[in-house]
């Protein structure tokens, strides 16, 4: 058997990106930001060194961010950090190779992806690349991987930030719906060379995490801006929110129109366009969602220290299908059974390939479960993807991601601070 899809793109040898296909690729994308109503603002820090090799981090708000970075940097000279999950896409796959894109296993300490970064950068090219690993859930900053500063702080090149205020509003995490309203995306420089010769990387760390902080809430507080799409902006929100701040019940909400309503204590909140939420029925305890979701995280951080802490749920076991791409995502089923979720890691009982099968993944190496509209999580344990597809209790699959985060958090301090400094502060 020859090489599978996944060991032909990351063994590869990056090579500088096809200039025609780039040009093609900015210019669909450029197109894509006029449409969204998008700005773009250089400032003159920024201007000193776009046309330098440098690194530019961006925020990740959304999924669809790769877009308004690329049409705002017009260059053809980057290579793009991505998640490894991300690449094997119907009709994409070749295109990503061709513009010399670099999977990565998220969370995990990956040579391979490191080895390919060199490699572009040794072609005198950039680096593009997400701190956060996944896109916002709520609105806010999820943690920067403390890997990211030690690899920028090593590396000492000249690096740019990239603001992209309101693509969560225009395609949050808990909705396919995409809303028009208004996007900003800002290019500065956050370092320049001399900088890493300077300062220590403690103090490069507190400058990048003030200046690559988020709220999406906080940007448009003093300025008004509706977001439009084709349902109601509160479309999709119990797919993140599930837990009642009254009666404290769990999964029991539903939305109708524009209301959203607990069905067993009858609390009700409703959002407008500029993303407000209002009560119906009852007291609103907070003044967002993202403050709802944070709430959330603090209660399960409760739940997960008790030592009867446990989590179960009937899966589907997926994986990358290695031969061929044949959907969306090339994802194939390969085993079924229960999933249970403890303080101590994740532990799947069922079959795989037909055979009977018991895998635990270690709290300390599992970072966080990636949460989609399919209702399955996406995750990488020591350089190995997993798919869990939810059976049933499809909407707790946010708590399934918030405790493996605070789970893991108990285990390393150093990913526990890098937490707390976004969730807290």
């Amino acid at each position: 058997m020859g090489k599978s899809l996944v060991e032909k793109f990351r063994n590869r040898k990056i090579k500088k990106p096809n200039k025609l296909l780039t040009s093609i690729v900015i210019r669909v994308f450029s197109s894509m930001a006029k449409k969204r109503n998008t700005t773009f603002i250089y400032e003159d820090s920024y201007k000193e060194i776009a046309k330098k090799q440098i690194v530019y981090l961006c925020q990740h708000r959304s999924r669809d961010d790769f877009i308004y970075t690329f049409a705002g940097m017009r260059r053809s000279d980057v290579h793009a950090l991505c998640g490894m999950q991300n690449i094997f896409q119907k009709y994409f796959y070749t295109l990503l190779k061709h513009l010399g894109v670099i999977a990565k296993y998220l969370y995990q300490p990956d040579l391979l992806a490191t080895k390919q970064m060199m490699q572009g950068l040794k072609l005198k090219d950039s680096l593009v690349i997400f701190p956060e690993g996944i896109q916002s859930t709520s609105g806010s900053t999820h943690p920067i991987n403390p890997a990211t500063l030690k690899f920028i702080y090593k590396l000492g090149l000249p690096v740019a930030l990239v603001k992209i205020k309101g693509s969560y509003f225009s395609k949050p995490r808990f909705s396919r719906d995409f809303r028009k309203g208004k996007v900003t995306v800002t290019f500065s420089k956050l370092f320049d060379g001399e900088d890493f010769k300077k300062y220590s990387q403690d103090e490069i760390y507190a400058k990048l995490l003030e200046e690559f902080k988020y709220n999406e809430f906080d940007d448009f507080k003093d300025e008004k801006v509706a977001f439009i799409g084709k349902k109601p902006n509160i479309d999709g929100l119990d797919n993140i929110i599930y837990k009642c701040p009254h009666c404290f019940s769990e999964e029991k909400f539903k939305i109708e129109n524009d209301q959203m309503r607990c069905t067993c204590c009858g609390f009700t909140i409703k959002m407008d366009a500029y993303y407000d939420i209002y009560p119906v029925e009852k007291d609103l305890p907070f003044k967002n969602t993202d403050e709802w979701y944070k709430w959330q995280r603090e209660e399960i951080r409760k739940e997960v220290v008790k030592d009867d802490f446990c989590l179960k749920a009937k899966v589907q076991l997926g994986t990358i299908n290695p031969i061929k791409i044949t959907n969306n995502n090339s994802l194939m089923y390969i085993g079924g059974g229960e999933l249970t979720l403890t303080n101590k890691g994740l532990r799947y009982l069922g079959t795989k390939h037909g055979e009977d099968v018991d895998i635990f993944l270690d709290a300390k190496s599992l970072y966080s479960l990636s949460i989609s509209l399919d209702y399955d999580f996406d995750l990488y344990y020591k350089n190995e993807y997993f798919n869990f597809k939810l059976l049933e209790n499809y909407k707790l699959m946010t708590k399934w991601m918030l405790a493996t985060e605070e789970i893991h958090n108990l285990y390393d301090q150093d990913w526990n601070k890098a937490s707390r400094e976004v969730y807290n502060g």
